[in-house]
Parts: structure tokens; sequence; C-alpha cells
């Protein structure tokens, strides 16, 4: 039919799309790893910690979502995951997983940014307090690895969320013949215990993307009013690189929460548009791309290698 056919290549198209993005934010991301480990100098070594853990973060998340490369539709009080991506030919689980890691991680990219201003704003307390930095790159690491604990559970319940579909959706036009894992956001009421995993699940990554472009904004502005009173100019000078490298970043995370926003529209029906349920996810992938670019940039030994 013709709906069938101009949905295969709505997703041919798709694919390429997700290839080229998630190819580009793979290899920027390892550049960008490689850089920090071989030409990081020690003013940098602590803080290079948070910027390692970052870069493998959008990388994972770039290599998730390449490996599933999912579309989202809103079927029936459902969001419907449909993967176009090679794990297709590995294992519907392999699916699952990479979807629920590629999500976390994106969250996890928020945290990451949260953990840099904040580490900026203690530095700041530390030097005032003690006169000298004595923080080293392994506690800050290991401080990264402990915030992925939440995310870790997470990908867990995300993985172990999707419904048994009904006959209605494996029937219906936009979903036969691909495969799709379905969660079933359903409940009488808010504080039902109906589909409650998938609610949870879902809503804690609504929740955090919603809720971490506000604690940005308030961190970066006590991280400025601190800079501004700095007196030494080469220190100034230093701290303002890396706070206008974070600022360019958190728009990251700002302009997916208004893509979020609009997608949570059109899945309550306030509109319906197919462009939406597909940009949801590329945009991720955008994120993974100018992250690391703002990095190399804005950090001068970066750039020079």
């Amino acid at each position: 039919s013709s709906l069938f056919l101009e949905t295969r290549y709505e997703d041919f198209f798709h694919f390429l799309t997700v290839l080229t993005l998630d190819g580009t934010a793979i290899a920027i991301n390892g550049i960008l790893i490689i850089t920090i480990i071989r030409s990081t100098p020690s003013s940098l070594k602590s803080y290079s910690a948070l910027l390692l853990f970052s870069a493998i973060i959008d990388g994972n998340a770039a290599l998730m979502s390449l490996l599933a490369t999912v579309t989202v539709n809103n079927l029936e009080g459902s969001i419907i995951f449909v993967y176009l991506g090679p794990c297709r030919f590995i294992h519907v689980q392999m699916c699952y997983a990479a979807q629920a890691i590629h999500v976390q991680s994106i969250s996890q990219s928020c945290v990451a940014l949260i953990l840099s201003f904040s580490y900026r704003l203690w530095s700041f307390a530390h030097t005032i307090n003690h006169g000298v930095h004595s923080e080293s790159f392994a506690k800050l690491f290991c401080l990264c690895l402990l915030s992925t604990i939440p995310a870790a559970i997470t990908t867990i319940t995300f993985s172990n969320s999707p419904s048994l579909p009904p006959q209605s959706l494996i029937e219906h036009p936009q979903l036969a013949g691909r495969l799709f894992s379905v969660f079933n956001m359903s409940a009488s009421h808010l504080l039902s215990t109906e589909n409650l995993l998938p609610r949870v699940s879902i809503g804690y990554i609504i929740c955090l993307y919603l809720t971490a472009s506000p604690i940005l904004f308030i961190l970066r502005r006590k991280l400025l009013q601190k800079i501004q009173i700095m007196t030494s100019s080469s220190e100034k000078r230093r701290h303002h690189q890396i706070f206008r490298s974070l600022t360019l970043q958190m728009c990251i995370p700002l302009s997916f929460s208004i893509a979020f926003v609009f997608w949570i529209l059109d899945f309550i029906g306030v509109y319906r548009l197919d462009v939406f349920q597909r940009a949801v996810m590329p945009i991720s992938s955008l994120f993974a791309i100018i992250s690391p670019l703002i990095v190399i940039y804005y950090l001068p030994p970066y750039r020079r290698y």
C-alpha cells in the first residue's frame, strides 16, 4: 500500500540520518577521549575527569542510538518505540537494552553538566578555605561513576518495562511487520499502580530532562558571580574559558527539553506532527556531537592538539 511504502522510505532516511549523526558523534568523542588522555595539562588534570566521563557517556549514547535507531510513536495511550537499527538482527532484548542505555545516557549527560558546574563552585570554596586544590582525578572520576547509580537502576527498569502489545497494535498499519516495544502509560488515576513500572521509568526521565535546565541556570549564575570577584587575571581567564564552554553546553539539554515538551504535547493529543515523533532521538545525537566540539574549541590545550 502507499502508506506502507511511504513509511518504509521514511524509515530508510531516518536510519541514514541517525547513522550520519551517531557515526560523527562516536568519532568526535573518540578523538576527545584520546586528546584528554594525551594532552591534558596539570592545571586541568582534575577537571579532565569530568570531561573524560562526559565524552564516554556521549560516545556511548551515540553508539546505543545507532544500534537501536528508534522512532517514537504515540498510539492508543502508549509510547511505541520502533526499532530500525542493527539490533533487530541480534535479539529483541538487545534492542530493549540499547534503547534503555541510550535514553539513560542522555539523562546522564545532563547530570554530568550539573556535576561540572558544581565542581567549579566547589573549587572556589576549596581555594578560599585551603588556598590549594587537593582533589584528585581518581576521586572525581569515582564520583562520576557513583552518579550513574540512579541511571543504572532506571536502565534496568526501563528495559523491563515494555508491555505485551495488544492485537490492535500488532495489526496497526504503522506497525505491521516492524519490531517495536510498547510502554503502556494508561492508568485510572495518577497514584494508580496500573502500569507502574513504565510510568515510573518514563516519568523519571521526563522529570530529569525538565529540571536539569533550571538547575544549570542557577549554578551558572552562582559560578559567574564567583568568577567576577576573582583578582588573579590568569586564574580569571582560565575559569572564564571553562565557564564559556559550560554555558554553551548547558544550552544543549535546554534545546532537547524544548523538543521533549513538543513531543509531550503530541503524546497527550494537543496536536499531532510526525516530524516531532521522529526528531526526538536524532536531537540527542546532535547533543553528543556539539558537546565535545565545544570542549575542544574553548579549551586551548585540546584545540591545539
